[in-house]
């Protein structure tokens, strides 16, 4: 089996499928987490997983688990040189200020991928007109230069920042009925494509890459 890419390609941290911005969105159920799953199963380098809810330690088997930022730092600083796979998730205090001081250390360090799940929980009016903590912002717009790529999944699409999808160099969608949600994406797949995302089945997904139309992907798992 061919080796999975890992590198600085065409401008961008590139480790297995994963360059850039990627988004997964769709109705819970429908099979974001096994996607996200497979594609950090793919990466050979450093992946840091931001867990909002603090529910994914059954699906990311092997990942070291930290739930306060001083903690992760200092084990950051021995090893992020290393292949590492790390599980952040924020079980007290302020959600956001976990997050923030995350995002702090992932531009600190460099060189991995950052998961991020239900951003639109961590999106919103309060950020002001990019509606992204600042410390985010700063990872979409130019996470490239410290070789930073990023994976973000959530339910609502709506919620998320557009600062934050206008980036994505692609999108996984999955099943989705609302339709505001796919009214929302139109602008990126296209009015039939869009339409297509309330008829697909779990697992099956319409992987847009900005170059043609959506591919249908995915299907049922045994």
């Amino acid at each position: 089996m061919e080796r999975p890419l890992r590198g600085f390609i065409d401008g961008e941290y590139q480790d297995g499928e994963l360059r850039g911005c990627t988004f997964i969105a769709g109705k819970r159920g429908m099979g974001k987490t096994t996607e996200m799953a497979r594609l950090l199963s793919l990466c050979s380098g450093g992946v840091l997983f931001f867990d909002s809810l603090s529910r994914h330690e059954g699906v990311l088997p092997g990942y070291k688990l930290f739930s306060q930022p001083g903690e992760m730092e200092a084990y950051l600083r021995k090893n992020h040189n290393r292949r590492f796979r790390l599980l952040y998730q924020p079980r007290a205090g302020d959600v956001q200020a976990h997050f923030q001081a995350v995002c702090t250390m992932v531009r600190a360090f460099g060189s991995m991928i950052f998961g991020v799940d239900e951003l639109d929980a961590l999106c919103g009016a309060k950020w002001g007109d990019s509606r992204m903590p600042p410390e985010f912002y700063h990872l979409v717009n130019y996470g490239r230069h410290c070789r930073v790529s990023m994976l973000a999944t959530a339910r609502r699409p709506m919620s998320v920042a557009r600062g934050f999808t206008s980036q994505c160099l692609q999108m996984r969608l999955f099943g989705m009925t609302e339709r505001a949600d796919l009214k929302y994406f139109e602008d990126y797949i296209g009015q039939e494509d869009a339409q297509r995302l309330a008829a697909l089945q779990k697992y099956e997904y319409l992987h847009w890459t900005g170059d043609g139309p959506a591919a249908l992907c995915g299907g049922r798992r045994s």
